[in-house]
């Protein structure tokens, strides 16, 4: 058994099971508790992301400096990146680690919407299947509005995230093309999607609003 399956058949069906029959009769808003359980779960890695991403963009300029300068000496550059980042704790691969971790969870949540036994779940007689205009969680969002959220909080996860005018440059395009990518995933996949990229916007916002002055 994989990992996946193992938090699929161990974790996701137990824990939306668990919901419907004991907190409150909807799927819809089981997918939903869940994506707060694991946002909960995951809170202080993503503090550490938080914190790791100032220290990488206040350390930008000093980069760009020691690039520019030893861009004919590529092992003195290197030697002086790696005293810059060990000078002030930076790594710049710390960032990614935490959504690296997380990124699991999401394909379980994933193969948990299309598995035969999350579809046996919503036929049972007398179970609700959807939540508010979503009908069924296993197909796609007919209304658009799920994929539309996802492209938002893209772009505005962005904002916070990237200040380098080039990289934003580049990374314009995303919340479009994760609007297209959206377009045909299960509406159940875009619910946990959708609401975990809220709740990490709100995250970041509430750390920016702590985070101390470079």
């Amino acid at each position: 058994m994989g990992p996946i399956d193992f938090l699929v058949q161990n974790m996701m069906i137990p824990f939306l099971t668990f919901s419907y029959e004991k907190i409150y009769p909807n799927y819809g808003l089981a997918i939903l508790l869940l994506t707060g359980f694991v946002k909960i779960a995951f809170y202080p890695l993503t503090r550490k992301q938080f914190e790791q991403m100032k220290v990488n963009q206040q350390i930008q300029p000093l980069i760009k400096e020691i690039q520019e300068k030893y861009k004919k000496q590529p092992e003195k550059m290197h030697k002086e990146l790696m005293r810059i980042w060990k000078e002030h704790k930076a790594n710049p691969m710390k960032g990614c680690l935490p959504a690296l971790i997380q990124l699991p969870f999401f394909l379980a949540v994933f193969y948990t919407i299309q598995s035969a036994a999350f579809t046996e779940l919503l036929e049972k007689p007398g179970v609700n299947p959807g939540l508010f205009w979503w009908s069924n969680l296993t197909a796609a969002d007919p209304t658009y509005i799920l994929p539309i959220i996802i492209g938002l909080t893209t772009y505005w996860s962005q904002k916070y995230m990237i200040t380098d005018p080039k990289q934003a440059a580049i990374f314009m395009f995303m919340p479009v093309l994760m609007f297209f990518v959206c377009l045909k995933m299960p509406a159940g996949v875009l619910l946990y999607w959708a609401f975990s990229s809220m709740v990490s916007l709100i995250q970041q916002a509430i750390m920016m609003k702590k985070a101390k002055p470079a």
